[in-house]
């Protein structure tokens, strides 16, 4: 009887493990605009990680974060931060050169 007791807690105890270490994705509440050439792209609740790339080849970019989180800004490849202030806040509107984009922190 302990054998089929002890060969049934560990699966029940790793289920509630894994079940309580999951943490669920959270999306920022609001829109972020990208503007360039004329063109505006609206992103509605942003999730993490996902990346907004301005086109390298159309000049300048526009971000306007209408979000309740704030964003890296980063290069076209979600990967390297740009130098300086490399954050674009809740409410704020940037002009940034092409090619450069913005990721939300996971």
């Amino acid at each position: 009887m302990r054998k089929i007791l002890t060969s049934l807690g560990t699966p029940a105890a790793a289920g509630l493990l894994t079940v309580g270490l999951t943490i669920p994705a959270s999306a920022a509440t609001g829109t972020l605009y990208l503007t360039q050439n004329g063109q505006t792209t609206a992103c509605t609740h942003p999730t993490g990680r996902t990346c907004y790339a301005s086109d390298p080849t159309k000049g300048d970019a526009t971000f306007v974060n209408r979000t309740d989180q704030p964003s890296y800004v980063t290069d076209n490849k979600c990967r390297t931060p740009i130098a300086g202030d490399h954050w674009l806040r809740s409410g704020q509107t940037r002009t940034l050169p092409a090619g450069t984009a913005v990721v939300w922190p996971s």
